[in-house]
C-alpha cells in the first residue's frame, strides 16, 4: 500500500512561502513581546531603584549629621577623663550638670527589606551587589552606633554621684575607653564609606523635616584644667 502526501492547492512553493510568512509573523509578534517585557521591567527596576537611593542618601546623612557634635563628645570624654584622674587623686570634684548623650540617627532598611526578588534579578548585577554592600555597611555602623548609645547610657549612671570607689573608677576608665573606641571606629567607616557611596552617585541628604538637636554634651560640667604651674 502506497500512501501520499496531499498536494497544497497551489504548490509547494508558494505553501513555503505562506508557512514563512506565518513563522516571520510569529517570531516578529514574539520580538514584540520580549521587547515590551524588557521596556516593562525597566521601569519597574528604575521604580524599585529610586525609593532605594533615596533611602540611601538619607542614611548617609547620618554621619555627617553625627560629625557636627564631634567637639562636643571629645570635650565631654576629657572631661570625664580628668574628673576621673582627680578622684585618683585624691582632688574629688562634683559634677555640675548632666553628662548628656551623642545625639545618633537610626538606620533605615524598609526600602531595600521590601524589594521585589523578581524586579531585583532584573538590575544589573553590578549595581545590585553595591547597594548590597552599601547596606551591609549601614548595618555595621548601627553595631558601633548601638553600643556607644549603651556606653554613653551607663555613663549617665554618674550624674550627681558624690562618691567613686575603687570599682567606681574601674567601671568609668572602661566606659570612656569604649565610647572613644565607638567614636573612633565610626568615624574611620564614616570617611571610608561617603567616599564609597559617592563612587555611585549617592550622596548625604537631610531630611526636610529633621529638627537641628539641642545637645546638652556642649554645656561644660567640670571647671577649666588650672593652667600648668611654670617652674625655673
Amino acid at each position: 500500500m502506497h500512501f501520499h502526501l496531499p498536494k497544497p492547492m497551489h504548490g509547494w512553493r508558494q505553501f513555503a512561502g505562506e508557512v514563512g510568512v506565518i513563522v516571520l509573523g510569529v517570531l516578529i509578534a514574539l520580538a514584540a513581546q520580549q521587547v515590551a517585557q524588557s521596556v516593562q521591567w525597566r521601569g519597574d527596576v528604575d521604580d524599585l531603584r529610586a525609593p532605594i537611593r533615596a533611602e540611601m542618601d538619607r542614611n548617609l546623612f547620618t554621619y555627617p549629621y553625627r560629625a557636627k557634635q564631634k567637639p562636643c563628645i571629645n570635650a565631654r570624654l576629657d572631661e570625664l577623663q580628668r574628673w576621673l584622674e582627680g578622684w585618683r587623686a585624691g582632688r574629688p570634684q562634683r559634677l555640675a550638670g548632666p553628662i548628656g548623650i551623642p545625639v545618633s540617627l537610626v538606620i533605615r532598611t524598609s526600602a531595600w527589606d521590601g524589594r521585589d526578588p523578581a524586579t531585583l534579578s532584573h538590575m544589573p548585577i553590578a549595581e545590585k551587589l553595591e547597594y548590597g554592600f552599601l547596606y551591609s555597611e549601614f548595618a555595621n555602623n548601627e553595631v558601633h552606633r548601638l553600643d556607644e548609645r549603651a556606653a554613653w547610657i551607663e555613663l549617665a549612671n554618674f550624674d550627681g554621684a558624690t562618691e567613686l570607689d575603687h570599682d567606681d573608677m574601674m567601671r568609668l576608665q572602661g566606659l570612656i575607653f569604649r565610647a572613644r573606641l565607638r567614636d573612633k571606629r565610626i568615624d574611620q567607616n564614616a570617611a571610608r564609606f561617603i567616599k564609597r557611596a559617592a563612587e555611585s552617585g549617592l550622596v548625604p541628604t537631610k531630611e526636610r523635616d529633621l529638627p537641628d538637636y539641642e545637645n546638652e554634651l556642649c554645656r561644660p560640667i567640670l571647671p577649666p584644667p588650672s593652667p600648668a604651674v611654670a617652674r625655673y
